[in-house]
This record gives C-alpha cells, structure tokens and sequence, in this order.
C-alpha cells in the first residue's frame, strides 16, 4: 500500500495544508503516523473521505466536541454519523479554547480518562453554559486492555449513538437508523 505526505495528499484533494489540518483536526480524516510523527495518508483513506463529503447528506447537522484521551472516539464516531462535525481536546485547556472557536452543540465528556476528572469537568461545564449540552459517558473497555484503540467497534457505540441523537434532537434521529 502506497502512503502519501501531507503535501501529497492535499494535492489529492485539491486542499491547502492548512485546510488539511482542519479536516484532520475536526476527525474528518485520521492519518497513519510513523514513529517520527509525520503523517501518512492512504488513497483509500483519501477516496472514503471524498465520498463521504460529496455526498448530499453530509450537511452537518450537529458540532460536537469529543473530550478524551486521543482521537480514536472521535474518529469512528465521524464514521458513524457523517452528519455531524466533530472536534476532539485532551485536556481542560483546550476543551475552553475548542468551547469558544468550534461553539458546539453538545460535549462528550470521557469520565474514565486518566489525565482529567471528566465528572468534575462535566459540573463545570454544566454550570458555565445552559447552550451547550453536556454528556458524560463511560466509554466501553474490553477486559484486561485499557486502551480506547483496541476496544472501538460498531457495536459498541451504538448505545453512545443513541444517547447522541437523543441529546441533539429529534432532527437526528435519522443517524441512527440506517445500515
């Protein structure tokens, strides 16, 4: 498999670099990343992000800010419910800064991460903002790994679908009927 350099795979996509970093910071494309940190793209990666945005139902319907350890959540629910942008912060810093600029609709709020309190974080934000929704969630672990990567599946997120349309509205409760 042939992986492309940033520089590459904005040519591909007709996009500038930093239009690329946008998408990649909004989890509408996840690349591979050596061991250095410099990022790989594929073209099937590439291929499936063009469908996905060229298609007419990907007017996003929703912004939702994804507090957690990595990108991994965020990135599959990206997948998942193309009908919503996501953004993702680590930490307390950024979910202010990401708060302020992305202005979203609702936040995921991981209360298992190890580097913040995601319950005290999510009583914060309940008291701050009556415009923003917030919702903690416990993300699903298999036994004996706790790692997010390892433990991400279709399956497992749909439960956290539900509570999704659920706290945006009826207008998504489309997302997650369907395939």
């Amino acid at each position: 498999m042939a992986l492309l350099v940033a520089r590459e795979a904005s040519e591909y996509l007709h996009v500038s670099l930093f239009t690329l970093s946008r998408i990649e910071k909004e989890a509408l494309l996840v690349p591979f990343r050596t061991p250095g940190g410099h990022r790989r793209y594929s073209l099937e990666m590439l291929n499936e992000y063009l469908e996905r945005t060229r298609s007419p139902s990907t007017e996003p319907r929703g912004r939702i800010l994804v507090v957690d350890d990595g990108n991994e959540l965020a990135s599959s629910l990206a997948q998942t419910l193309p009908s919503c942008r996501f953004m993702s912060a680590r930490d307390e810093l950024q979910v202010g800064m990401k708060l302020a600029e992305f202005n979203p609709d609702l936040v995921l709020v991981n209360t298992g991460m190890k580097s913040i309190d995601g319950a005290d974080l999510c009583r914060r934000l309940n008291g701050q903002s009556q415009d923003v929704k917030i919702l903690p969630f416990d993300p699903p672990r298999q036994a004996g790994t706790g790692s997010m990567a390892s433990t991400i599946d279709l399956g497992a997120l749909a439960p956290l679908q539900e509570r999704i349309a659920a706290a945006l509205g009826p207008a998504l409760s489309a997302m997650t009927s369907g395939p």
